[in-house]
């Protein structure tokens, strides 16, 4: 019985230190997303992967479930904002990247810049799709979005719906099966449209102009309220007016630990990820938990890049000089071929001397001839028209003239025809008289 006892205790000291060893505590002072890891781990697992790298699991989804599913999306002037309809949608769809992981399934890099939504865009005359930016994905200032790996989304990971259902409080309910993704797929454009105003990220993504257009909405626009306190962002979470409060921390508040912190726990895996995290450049500007050799790597590839901006600068520097002196030189000759101005000058007044003259004579010739052609039209105003009158009368006479004439000629037909009537019916008469005699 007692070696039994033995066993047991020996088995469980060793269980407990194989989880010891398989999980940790998160440490104040190592870690940077205090906050982050506090607020998500009800909600899911922190663990460890390739080179130190920290990310969260969810756990508590459905089958089917992707980032950027469940929610709606909503113009404000930042851009196409996502409000989420999870409890954790608050800082996982506006802060760090998502990633499909072959063995981990969904995981979410964290990172410190707050965005209206971190995704990619496609869309055609009939659809518009959205997928999570993956976290090789980088936002800069001066460029938007560009990639540090070649690294393309799949089909299957994307939503579409029609412009109609785009703004749909329920959009989830609308979106394309999954059998003909790949056929909008394959026509779609991709689109890439973040910008910074204002000390913010601005999500353009596809123009608001063709969404009310194609939808036929009148598609307004709301403002944005940042709200740093938790607690009070929780209490109005759920206010439905015209105005979107959002959850935007600095990187200070990002980085405290809050007192649920020694709770939270970090489960190293041995299992490799998919995901190259010699590739990934969040949290700042690196992962801060890479390992040395990469961070030495990155560290030789800023200087390079340093020295050839510094060596580009020189160049401009140089050229620029080069480009002042020929100036100064072009004005110097200027000034020499300057001296000789008088001659030029004189041969320029008389030039404009003799142009005045000529153009007074010209004025003067003009004159003579509209005098003229004045004389003329009167002299040939004055005579057509008494001519006209003249003619008009002859015309009237002969005219009624000519038409007496006709009637004259009807009134004589007339009577020659009764004359000949008469002489006929006398005739006739006369004939029968001399049958009747006989």
């Amino acid at each position: 019985m007692k070696k039994l006892i033995i066993i047991a205790a020996i088995l469980f000291t060793g269980f407990l230190t194989s989880v010891k060893a398989e999980t940790k505590i998160i440490n104040h002072s190592g870690f940077e997303f205090g906050f982050f890891y506090s607020n998500l781990a009800p909600y899911g697992s922190w663990i460890e992967i390739d080179a130190g790298l920290v990310v969260w699991r969810p756990t508590i989804i459905h089958t089917g479930w992707a980032p950027y599913r469940e929610g709606r999306w909503i113009w404000t002037v930042h851009g196409w904002y996502w409000d989420s309809y999870e409890p954790f949608g608050h800082i996982v769809f506006h802060y760090g990247r998502w990633y499909y992981d072959d063995y981990y399934g969904w995981i979410w890099i964290p990172d410190y810049e707050w965005a209206p939504a971190w995704v990619e865009w496609r869309y055609d005359d009939a659809y518009i799709g959205w997928a999570p930016l993956p976290p090789y994905a980088v936002f800069s200032i001066h460029i938007g979005i560009h990639f540090t790996h070649d690294y393309h989304i799949p089909y299957h990971h994307w939503h579409y719906v029609t412009y109609n259902r785009f703004c749909d409080p329920h959009v989830y309910k609308y979106y394309v099966a999954p059998k003909y993704k790949y056929r909008i797929h394959s026509r779609t454009k991709v689109r890439h449209n973040y910008s910074y105003r204002d000390g913010y990220i601005v999500n353009n993504g596809v123009d608001i102009d063709l969404v009310r257009k194609r939808s036929g909405q009148n598609i307004k626009q709301r403002n944005i309220v940042a709200v740093n306190d938790y607690r009070e962002f929780e209490k109005s979470r759920n206010k439905n007016d015209d105005v979107v409060r959002t959850f935007v921390a600095s990187r200070d508040e990002i980085s405290k630990s809050g007192r649920d912190i020694k709770d939270v726990k970090i489960e190293k895996k041995e299992r490799k990820s998919s995901l190259d995290v010699s590739k990934v450049r969040l949290g700042g500007d690196d992962v801060r938990n890479m390992t040395k050799d990469n961070l030495s790597d990155k560290n030789k590839e800023r200087s390079a890049i340093r020295n050839n901006e510094t060596k580009e600068r020189k160049t401009v520097d140089k050229s620029n000089d080069r480009i002042e002196v020929k100036r100064n030189e072009e004005i110097k000759n200027e000034k020499r071929e300057n001296v000789v101005v008088p001659e030029r000058k004189v041969e320029r007044r008389e030039v404009k001397n003799e142009v005045k003259k000529e153009d007074t004579r010209v004025i003067e010739q003009r004159n003579q001839e509209q005098k003229r052609e004045i004389n003329v039209k009167k002299n040939n105003n004055d005579k057509p028209k008494i001519e006209v009158r003249k003619d008009n009368n002859d015309n009237k006479k002969n005219v009624t003239q000519q038409k007496r004439n006709e009637t004259k000629v009807q009134v004589n037909r007339e009577q020659n025809n009764v004359n000949r009537e008469k002489r006929n019916v006398e005739r006739n008469t006369d004939s029968n008289k001399k049958e009747r005699k006989r």
